[in-house]
């Protein structure tokens, strides 16, 4: 299945040139696909992107296709609105003032 990721905010800079094309098995997790991804672009984006518990940091938040993740266990293209292509955001919530 054909996965395409786009980085938004303060993770952006890590992962450098939007869209990341991958392709993943069929049932991969959201988990799944943030480890490939830590992967090709290495481990400064797990460090922008998990806590130490591995989970994501509270100011991160993903959506797949139009809707936001609920876990990082959520199957990738388990809904037949995706077609042969899953679309994720990762986008950083910014602070300041």
């Amino acid at each position: 299945m054909q996965v395409r990721v786009r980085f938004y905010g303060f993770v952006q800079d890590v992962a450098g040139a939007s869209p990341h094309a991958l392709d993943v098995p069929e049932r991969s997790t959201l988990r799944n696909l943030l480890e490939l991804l830590v992967e090709r672009v290495g481990e400064r984006l797990r460090e922008r992107l998990f806590n130490k518990a591995g989970e994501l940091e509270a100011n991160v938040q993903v959506f797949i296709g139009d809707s936001q993740a609920g876990s990082l266990e959520e199957l990738l293209g388990d809904d037949q609105r995706f077609g042969a292509e899953v679309k994720v955001f990762v986008l950083t919530a910014t602070a300041g003032g």
